[in-house]
């Protein structure tokens, strides 16, 4: 096929590697050829690898040293984000984020671990439209269920279920403006809280076979087409309609995406296509064709190596040899059902690499890093072959930068390269990011109070630095008014980090950034004896706004 995909669908694989993401790189092997080594997480399994967080840290270490390079974390599902969304908010009138979480931020918890270990994050828009799962003839519970049924925007069967025994998920209808714009808000709210190396949406991409006879649907299909519903669930016209919503999803969802983050891997993993088309309306060979994707993780999951390269070749079809490089194959180690032997797993493994893809992902993380964690670490044998790079990716997560203790709050970090970094502090056991700002390469000094480590882990965001008169200079002229605004909630001109509070998290930002655009200077001014003793009281320093 001719490819007419516009400039960006090959996506952030095509950039120039960041100077930072070399400078601190970690020490590659040649040996291991580039290859995408991902799996999912999900908090819903009853191995908790994530759910709770007593083991997030563990988690992403081990599949680490087993060989994985890309984790695909959950982050919507059941009508709720996994991190504290606004937009979310705003729309249902209910909570922020997922209820079991309480005041925690998952999507952050997850993220830090992943990058502290080198892997690359993508969070996982499992749920897509799908609303919540209510079973057959069940009714919506959640706040986004129910909002959505009560302004007509659910998708109903011929007898006016929002779930049926084919499919038990109540669903948002792809045809109604609102329900697309949510989606895309807390898409965009993530990308812009969170240094997410890309964002993946899911099966659920979707309208099911069986929906769409409910009156808001019967009228957006009468006012475009100048037809009534059909009584058929397979008539052509109405499936193809239905299909084109779906496609102008995808279109407008990769759209807002490389608008906000040209350098975002943008990822769908759908079903096979032959279900993928017919029973969920998602035509991704389109979407291949059009370019809206970088990666394409199609769930070929099968648990016998004869059902699995059966289904393979049609989902290779729709790449041509030289775009090949876009598809990562699902593979189904566990789920519903008994586990795939793991030498039938294996050979699913080898095959995806003899047909020269980009490589592949293990569903799901219960058996990539409890059942099967000894002889995938066996087969990958990252001790003599090295890591593999994710080809998807023109860069590999770099180290953090490590902290050296001068005394009990103050310490020192020797910046390789200019740029945005999370500083992260160890508290109590945990990591946590304390800020975010723009750093000058070289030692710098910070002051964080009860810490037992602290960490720059590099940010791909744009940022910059804390200029807060905005002269273009990080000088003493920011300090004065940083000083003269600080403790402000209203004028926040010194609030480098975001977080809605002028405080000394802001100042740090500014020491470390002083001197940006001129030469380095001999001194930093410092705050007053008083003020310093004043903000311990307060306990404002190296301590983290809480997000709830």
């Amino acid at each position: 096929m001719t490819d007419s995909r516009p400039p960006f669908a090959h996506g952030p694989h095509r950039f120039v590697a960041l100077a930072i993401a070399a400078a601190l790189a970690p020490n590659a092997c040649d040996a291991a050829p580039d290859e995408a080594r991902g799996t999912w997480l999900t908090t819903t399994g009853v191995e908790d690898h994530i759910r709770s967080g007593a083991k997030t840290a563990a988690v992403m270490s081990d599949l680490r040293d087993i060989g994985f390079n890309t984790v695909y974390v959950e982050t919507w599902k059941s009508g709720y984000t996994n991190f504290p969304s606004q937009a979310l908010a705003s729309f249902t009138g209910g909570a922020d984020r997922s209820p079991f979480l309480g005041s925690r931020d998952l999507v952050d918890e997850t993220l830090t671990e992943a990058h502290r270990n080198g892997l690359h994050y993508v969070g996982w828009f499992e749920y897509g439209f799908a609303a919540e799962f209510v079973g057959n003839g069940g009714q919506p519970w959640t706040p986004l269920g129910r909002k959505a049924r009560d302004h007509g925007w659910l998708l109903e069967d011929a007898i006016g279920g929002y779930g049926n025994a084919s499919n038990g998920f109540a669903w948002m209808n792809p045809a109604v403006p609102e329900v697309r714009q949510l989606l895309i808000d807390v898409t965009l709210e993530a990308i812009d809280n969170y240094d997410l190396d890309g964002v993946q949406f899911d099966d659920r991409l979707a309208w099911p076979r069986e929906f769409g006879w409910d009156d808001t649907t019967a009228a957006i299909y009468q006012q475009e087409t100048g037809r009534n519903l059909p009584n058929n669930v397979d008539d052509a016209l109405f499936r193809n309609w239905r299909q084109d919503k779906v496609t102008l999803f995808a279109q407008e969802l990769s759209a807002a995406v490389r608008a906000a983050r040209p350098d975002l891997l943008v990822s769908v993993a759908p079903s096979v296509t032959s279900f993928s088309d017919v029973t969920y309306n998602a035509e991704w060979p389109v979407w291949q064709d059009q370019g809206l994707f970088d990666e394409y993780a199609v769930q070929v999951y099968r648990s016998t190596t004869g059902s699995f390269n059966a289904t393979l070749p049609a989902q290779l079809a729709p790449f041509d040899p030289g775009q090949r490089d876009e598809l990562v194959v699902g593979v189904r180690a566990n789920g519903s059902g008994a586990n795939t032997p793991y030498a039938a797993l294996e050979d699913m493994i080898e095959t995806t690499r003899d047909e020269g893809v980009a490589g592949h992902s293990v569903w799901y993380s219960r058996a990539a890093r409890d059942e099967y964690a000894a002889q995938l670490t066996a087969f990958y044998d990252v001790e003599n072959t090295g890591h593999a790079a994710n080809p998807l990716f023109d860069y590999v997560r770099p180290e953090a930068v490590v902290g050296e203790v001068v005394d009990s709050s103050t310490w020192t970090v020797d910046v390789p390269v200019a740029g945005g970094y999370r500083l992260l502090a160890e508290l109590a056991g945990d990591w946590q990011e304390l800020s975010r700002g723009y750093f000058p390469a070289g030692q710098r000094e910070l002051t964080v109070f009860n810490a037992t480590g602290i960490e720059l882990l590099y940010d791909r965001r744009p940022i910059d630095p804390a200029d807060f008169n905005g002269d273009g200079l990080v000088n003493a002229a920011d300090y004065t008014v940083w000083r003269d605004t600080f403790a402000e909630i209203e004028d926040l001109r010194a609030d480098a980090n975001g977080d809605n509070f002028v405080n000394a998290m802001d100042y740090d930002l500014w020491s470390a950034g002083y001197g940006y655009d001129t030469p380095p200077p001999l001194t930093v001014p410092e705050p007053s004896a008083a003020l310093l003793a004043l903000l311990a009281l307060l306990g404002v320093l190296g301590t983290r706004k809480n997000h709830a």
